[in-house]
C-alpha cells in the first residue's frame, strides 16, 4: 500500500518476506528496476534501526520514484527473475475442474492479474507419487502446471521463498478461490501477439483478450453457439434458418443469420464456385462463427457446405456440444421440382458447372445433430425440434 498522509510523506507499506532490512540500505523496485536509498523504516510504535522477515512495516526512500501495490522492494544486487510465464505445482480446491486455456485471477503476494493454465504437464498420484497425464484438475488434484500471466512481473521458486513464490487461483465469475500454486520455475513464453518467420510464410500468435467468452455468455445471458444448416440448394435451409433466427429473437436470444448468398456478395466476392473455393468460403464462414459464438451470440448459418471434410473443420473449431449440425434432408427430386433460382435448369443445360446435386457431389453428414426434411415436416414442427435440441 503507498502511504500518502499529506504531502511530506510518503510511505511503503509491506510485509518483510525475506532478508533484513537497514535505514541505509540500496533497495531497487522490481519490476521496474529503479534503485533508491532506504531512509527510514516505520511502524506504529515508531522508527525501527532493523526489520526482518514476517514485520509489517512502512518504508520511505530518499528519491520519490514510481511504486505501486503488488511492487518488490529488493535488495539492489538481488537477481530476482522477471516472468509472464512459470511452471507451478497446483492444488486444485474447487468442484469444478481446472480447464487448461481458460482465462483466471492470480493474486501471487499482493499483485492480481490475469493468467491461464495453458497446459497440465502431469498430475501427481497422492498415494504413490507416480505422475500421470491429465487433461484437467479436480477437486483436490495436484498438478504440475505452466502458467502464463497477462503481464511481466518479479516470481520466486518457493522452495528459495514461498512468500514470493506462492500464488492463489480465483475464478474471475464468482471470485472464489479455486486452487493454490507454488512457483517451479520460470518459463519462457511467446510474446502476446508478433508476427515470426519460418519457411518464408509469415505466422500470427493469437492475441488473448482477457474479456473470455464466459464473461460475455453472463452478460447475454446465454452462451453462444453455431446451428450450421446444410442441405441441397432448394432444400429450404435459409428459409428455416430465417425463422429459427425469428423465434430466438421473438424469445430474447442474442442471433446472427449467415446465409450462403449474403456472404458471397461480401466476405467471400473474390472466391468462384471451385471445389478449392468452396472449402474456401466454408472455411471463412467457420471462423466468423466461432468469433460470433465467443460473443456470446447464437450464430445460424445456411450453406450447401456439401463436403463433409469442410464440416468437419468448421466443427473443430467450437467446443463440445456448442456446434449443431442440421441436415436439411430434403430429396434431390423436391430441389429440383421448387429451383427457386432457376439453377438446377441451368445445371442441366451446361450452363452451371459444379452445380452441387448435379455435376458435384453433396456428401451426406454422417452424425448430424439433427436431421429434417422440408417435404415431409411442417415449418413449425421442425422449428420446435430445434428448440427443443437447443
Amino acid at each position: 500500500y503507498v502511504n500518502r498522509p499529506h504531502l511530506d510523506f510518503r510511505g511503503y507499506c509491506g510485509t518483510l518476506e525475506a532478508g533484513i532490512l537497514r535505514p541505509g540500505q540500496r533497495v531497487k523496485v522490481l519490476p521496474s528496476g529503479k534503485a533508491s536509498t532506504v531512509a527510514r523504516i516505520v511502524t506504529f510504535d515508531g522508527d525501527l534501526e532493523v526489520a526482518y522477515p514476517g514485520q509489517a512495516i512502512t518504508v520511505t526512500l530518499d528519491d520519490e520514484i514510481d511504486i505501486s501495490r503488488g511492487d518488490w522492494l529488493v535488495a539492489e544486487d538481488a537477481e530476482v527473475p522477471l516472468a509472464d510465464a512459470f511452471e507451478a505445482d497446483i492444488v486444485w480446491m474447487h468442484d469444478t475442474a481446472l480447464e487448461p486455456g481458460r482465462l483466471y485471477d492470480l493474486k501471487l503476494a499482493t499483485r492480481d492479474l490475469a493468467g491461464k493454465i495453458t497446459r497440465i504437464d502431469y498430475q501427481t498420484d497422492v498415494n504413490t507419487l507416480e505422475h500421470h497425464a491429465a487433461e484437467r484438475l479436480a477437486l483436490n488434484a495436484i498438478g504440475r502446471c505452466r502458467v502464463e500471466v497477462a503481464g511481466t512481473l518479479p516470481v520466486d521458486d518457493y522452495r528459495v521463498s514461498p512468500g514470493t513464490g506462492s500464488f492463489i487461483v480465483i475464478d474471475r465469475m464468482t471470485n472464489v478461490t479455486v486452487g493454490a500454486g507454488m512457483v517451479h520455475r520460470m518459463l519462457e513464453s511467446e510474446p502476446p501477439y508478433e508476427y515470426r518467420t519460418h519457411d518464408s510464410k509469415a505466422e500470427v500468435v493469437w492475441n488473448r483478450s482477457s474479456v473470455t467468452p464466459e464473461m460475455r455468455a453472463h452478460i447475454k445471458g446465454h452462451a453462444g453457439k453455431c446451428i450450421w444448416f446444410t442441405g441441397l440448394s432448394g432444400s429450404g435451409k435459409s428459409t428455416l434458418a430465417n425463422a429459427l433466427e425469428v423465434e430466438l429473437n421473438r424469445r430474447g436470444y442474442h442471433t446472427m443469420l449467415l446465409d450462403g448468398d449474403n456472404i458471397r456478395h461480401g466476405l467471400c466476392k473474390d472466391l468462384a464456385m471451385s471445389e478449392a473455393d468452396r472449402t474456401e468460403n466454408i472455411r471463412r464462414v467457420g471462423e466468423i462463427a466461432k468469433l460470433f459464438a465467443d460473443a456470446g451470440i447464437i450464430v445460424i448459418t445456411a450453406f450447401i457446405s456439401p463436403f463433409r471434410s469442410d464440416r468437419a473443420a468448421a466443427r473443430e473449431l467450437f467446443a463440445d456440444g456448442d456446434f449443431i449440425e442440421v441436415h436439411v434432408d430434403t430429396p434431390l427430386a423436391i430441389c429440383e421440382q421448387r429451383d427457386p433460382k432457376g439453377l438446377y435448369e441451368k445445371a442441366r443445360q451446361g450452363k452451371i458447372k459444379d452445380f452441387t446435386g448435379i455435376n458435384s457431389p453433396y456428401e451426406v453428414p454422417e452424425k448430424a445433430e439433427v436431421q429434417v426434411n422440408t417435404d415431409t415436416m411442417t415449418q413449425e414442427a421442425i422449428i420446435a425440434k430445434l428448440m427443443k435440441v437447443l
